[in-house]
């Protein structure tokens, strides 16, 4: 394969797009592997509406870098006739395909993430939809159901497709370590958010949000598209630009999370796509953990007694609280200094190549510094 470095984001707006086009055949997909199991029509439609409802409509984030990695490694494009041709006849084992589906199914393991985030944090809108749960007709119990099967499918898929590719083994371990770390960094967003220690050690509060961000944010919204397009590109494992690679994941997923947890407080629901909840649910936000370190006792006691109830004059003494701290304008300085922070690692200070051996993965391993960079200018200052 040629190799080019020079990803622009045309590029990666071509991507994007090319992963959009790709949907229906990937929802094909799922709906082929579901009539092997010889269910009622009535079944299969239900399943492929909570397919498309629940995973179309997002930015695309994920799936864009996976193919966004994959353009920049290797430089190469897919010919419109070729892919015309591949899809129209259905041979989903061509390696220019492959990326995508790999793509879709980040993609689908970020649904099924979305869809149990909802029910925990009894949330009411996803992706400016009512969640999935809320649906009439669906339900809690059937939600829960569906996260195992959106779960599932991933792997279904992945078999069905690639069980004959030298990566595809390497490729389902990836999926199955970063989903792992993820249900992990759940459980401290989720059960030790709620300990009182963080109220009396501001540095606790601290340093669970940075355990947060890495388990339950980095690893599978950065870390795993770009691992999976360094794969799919041929990297080997033992290249040791991957731990490179993740150690920026960490950094911008921090970043990614702490924002996402700004725009639950201050955010326009209608631009954010949802509601913010993490006050009602006493999650140890950016907000929350930074909060604690400039609070007076006092203020530190307002917040405790106030958050994690589901009642507005509540949520409303909290925020009135981040007002008196202006954590707006910390906010905005963290922001400038997270920034600054991950271009000095990835441009200046971490991102050498000297240390890879092999002259052709030297070479490849420098297109991934585009994809970053567009990672980062992606989420800085974002509204959704």
């Amino acid at each position: 394969m040629d190799s080019s470095y020079n990803l622009t984001k045309d590029d990666i707006h071509k991507c994007n797009g090319q992963l959009k086009d790709f949907f229906p055949k990937f929802l094909e997909l799922a709906i082929n592997e579901l009539k092997t199991y010889g269910l009622s029509q009535n079944v299969l439609l239900y399943y492929s509406y909570a397919v498309q409802y629940n995973l179309q409509g997002g930015k695309m984030l994920r799936g864009t870098m996976v193919l966004s990695t994959v353009k920049s490694l290797c430089g190469t494009n897919i010919p419109e006739n070729l892919m015309t041709q591949t899809l129209i006849v259905g041979m989903y084992n061509c390696n220019h395909l492959k990326q995508f589906i790999v793509a879709w199914c980040v993609e689908l393991l970020q649904t099924s993430f979305l869809v149990a985030d909802d029910i925990i944090d009894k949330s009411t809108k996803r992706r400016s939809n009512t969640c999935w749960y809320l649906v009439p007709t669906i339900g809690v119990s059937n939600a829960i159901n569906d996260v195992m099967f959106l779960y599932t499918l991933i792997y279904r898929i992945l078999f069905n497709t690639m069980k004959d590719s030298k990566k595809f083994l390497e490729i389902i371990e990836t999926f199955n370590r970063v989903s792992m770390t993820t249900i992990l960094g759940q459980h401290l967003d989720i059960y030790e958010s709620n300990s009182d220690v963080l109220f009396h050690d501001s540095k606790e509060a601290t340093k669970l949000f940075a355990e947060i961000c890495k388990n339950k944010t980095s690893y599978y919204s950065f870390f795993l598209p770009l691992k999976l397009g360094m794969m799919l590109s041929g990297v080997e494992l033992s290249n040791l630009f991957y731990s490179k690679v993740e150690s920026i994941s960490i950094l911008i997923g921090t970043l990614f999370q702490a924002q996402d947890d700004y725009l639950d407080c201050y955010g326009d629901p209608d631009d954010f796509g949802k509601n913010g909840t993490d006050i009602q649910t006493r999650k140890c936000s950016w907000l929350l953990s930074q909060a604690l370190t400039i609070a007076s006792e006092e203020q530190k006691n307002l917040i405790k007694e106030n958050i994690g109830h589901d009642d507005n004059s509540k949520v409303d003494v909290v925020k009135s609280i981040y007002r008196e701290l202006e954590m707006d304008k910390h906010f905005l300085n963290y922001t400038l200094y997270a920034e600054n922070k991950i271009n000095r690692y990835c441009l200046v200070n971490k991102l050498q190549f000297s240390e890879i051996d092999k002259v052709e993965n030297q070479g490849k391993v420098v297109g991934i510094k585009t994809v970053l960079k567009w990672c980062l200018e992606l989420i800085i200052n974002r509204s959704k």
